[in-house]
């Protein structure tokens, strides 16, 4: 099913300050399009998902759900399946066992009985918890009750899943498996998902298409690999050997000498006691082309020897981390701006 978001708005008053949450987004999401929703904490992508999933609602604009207004919130919950990352499982009832939970659940979302048990008995079975079916919620670790939680939104087999930080609490096999059965469900039944995370190795192996938000506005929408792309021409991957070195003066050197910043550095394994590193530098003041020969000289002329230097392409975190740093710094250059301006 689609998704249609017209110039929604929504703002929030805190301690009588007016908090934009949302500034004006539109955004289409077509049938079976599995979106990934990025951006720093406070973006809006939260407030967004609410606002599909009928919990808030817009001060401002219209989206609609396979062309049925979000207003008409019985229908809407019928096709969604949201899924918001809980401490503890706080919407379970704890004094019900797990396989209870799920029924009255399911009960509610208006499955026949007898599918929504084969249902919960292959799910609880796929995330190995059937030998704790009969167990009190409150009974149940962390990840146990997300584990649930993921479960009780797969069982209606919703149209469109909602999911914000889905996979918190999840160990690395978990996670994995809850990977593998939104694949399923995406290419299955075509379910349309869209998907909160702060796990960048999980949006980008699962998306074909991620919406950048930043203080309540759509700044990026395309695919992971453009987006990683878009920030390949700042970044340099370099090997290299030098005889007397140290971390905290090279990282000094690659910010004063080239203006660029030293993102990761890792010793190579390639002969016994041989000072041979690889190295991930973000050219921010110079074009990578002239900070990659102002690093090779550099290397060279403090008589170290430099076997590969290059740009790559960073992975899906490094890249968002660019661009944060790289809004925090017009940001701040903003502000100094305002300050020189105020003190004229």
């Amino acid at each position: 099913m689609s998704i249609e978001i017209s110039n929604l708005t929504k703002t929030y008053k805190v301690k009588g300050r007016e908090i934009t949450a949302l500034n004006n987004i539109s955004l289409s999401i077509k049938e079976g399009e599995f979106i990934g929703l990025l951006g720093p904490n406070g973006a809006g992508k939260t407030t967004l998902t609410k606002i599909l999933a009928t919990l808030v609602s817009p001060d401002h604009g219209t989206a609609f759900i396979d062309n049925i207004n979000i207003k008409d919130s019985k229908k809407i919950r019928q096709l969604i399946g949201p899924l918001f990352g809980e401490n503890g499982g706080r919407s379970l009832y704890y004094r019900l066992s797990i396989y209870d939970n799920l029924i009255f659940y399911s009960s509610l979302a208006g499955v026949p009985k007898k599918i929504s048990k084969k249902r919960i008995n292959l799910l609880l079975d796929y995330f190995e918890l059937d030998k704790y079916r009969d167990v009190l919620v409150m009974k149940l670790s962390t990840g146990m009750k997300t584990k649930v939680l993921f479960i009780r939104t797969l069982i209606p087999n919703p149209k469109i899943l909602l999911l914000d930080e889905p996979t918190l609490g999840f160990d690395a096999n978990t996670s994995d498996k809850a990977r593998k059965i939104l694949e399923y469900f995406n290419k299955k039944f075509k379910t349309t998902i869209i998907l909160t995370s702060h796990n960048f190795q999980e949006v980008d192996s699962l998306t074909e298409r991620i919406v950048l938000i930043d203080k309540g506005k759509i700044i990026k929408d395309c695919a992971p690999e453009s987006f990683k792309q878009l920030a390949s021409k700042n970044f340099i991957d370099i090997h290299f050997s030098m005889k007397k070195f140290n971390k905290e003066i090279f990282s000094a050197l690659i910010s004063q000498v080239i203006g660029g910043q030293l993102v990761e550095i890792k010793r190579k394994e390639i002969a016994k006691n041989a000072n041979i590193f690889n190295a991930r530098i973000v050219a921010k003041k110079f074009p990578i082309n002239e900070t990659i020969a102002l690093l090779n000289n550099m290397i060279v002329e403090r008589g170290g020897k430099v076997f590969q230097l290059q740009p790559y392409q960073p992975s899906l975190k490094e890249a968002f981390l660019a661009y944060l740093n790289s809004s925090e710094k017009k940001y701040e250059e903003n502000i100094e701006q305002k300050i020189k301006i105020r003190n004229r």
